[in-house]
């Protein structure tokens, strides 16, 4: 299926690894102009390169902390004086960071889980809109997760940041729709990449198993998340929806809040 992307150029912020990275790979077999944004330069730099060799594509790094101010915004200025334009922004990263429930969430640890999610995805989408503006309109895809819709009480900070990043996304589809912005929100389920290494770690040595089937045993059993495909997903199978949702694939659909977990929750 031909995307659409030749010559665009897309950021995406959280690129350098997981479902960011695998959404930068289709992008770039595709023929777009790819920027990397990370917060380690020799990852990301090795990374881009691997990307660029293999597809024969323009694939840049560029270092930013999106959870602190002005870091990101800096980043993106750079990616759309580098490739003339910005076409879309994908935001996928933040991690899940402390597991507690709301009496032992401390006040610091609130102020991480805003600034790690929903202060990222706010910096980078409005670095991002008026370049995008100035290109004849543009995409945005940002990221929630299961969890908004199947709650566990020790994910209270991650799910609470996570439901925000969708009223934001929403917000941005309709002030920005009539311009030509279109925004969207992905909720993964599980997902065994990167992020999940140590979990991973520790599932094999307990189980001999290899590492997605060490994960996936470990997702059923400890865990306790039911999967209609009995089974994590793998970065690639997001990066699919992401790459989609930036294209003119998806050129009718914004605002939309889109699960993609293997049938977690229906």
């Amino acid at each position: 299926m031909d995307l659409g992307v030749k010559g665009k150029a897309y950021a995406l912020v959280g690129g350098t690894s997981g479902m960011g990275f695998e959404t930068a790979r289709i992008l770039a077999a595709e023929g777009a102009k790819v920027a990397l944004i990370g917060r380690k330069r020799e990852r990301g730099e090795t990374r881009a390169r691997a990307i660029a060799e293999e597809f024969g594509a323009d694939v840049r790094m560029y270092v930013a902390d999106a959870s602190l101010k002005g870091s990101v915004e800096a980043a993106i200025a750079l990616v759309a004086a580098d490739f003339g334009q910005l076409n879309g922004i994908a935001i996928t990263s933040g991690v899940m960071q402390t597991r507690k429930t709301l009496l032992d969430v401390t006040d610091e640890e609130w102020d991480g889980y805003f600034q790690d999610h929903v202060m990222s995805t706010v910096r980078s989408c409005r670095a991002a809109i008026p370049h995008l503006i100035a290109a004849g309109g543009g995409t945005i895809a940002t990221t929630a997760a299961l969890s908004i819709r199947a709650m566990k009480p020790p994910l209270l900070g991650y799910a609470t940041m996570k439901s925000a990043v969708v009223t934001l996304t929403k917000n941005i589809a309709l002030t920005y729709g009539k311009q030509g912005i279109r925004a969207n929100t992905v909720a993964p389920g599980f997902v065994a990449g990167e992020s999940v290494n140590a979990i991973a770690e520790i599932a094999m040595k307990k189980y001999g198993l290899p590492r997605f089937e060490a994960i996936s045993k470990a997702m059923q059993e400890e865990y306790h998340l039911h999967v209609a495909l009995d089974r994590p997903g793998r970065p690639e199978e997001l990066a699919d929806l992401y790459a989609f949702l930036l294209s003119n694939r998806a050129a009718y659909m914004t605002g939309a809040l889109i699960n993609c977990d293997g049938g977690t929750q229906f």
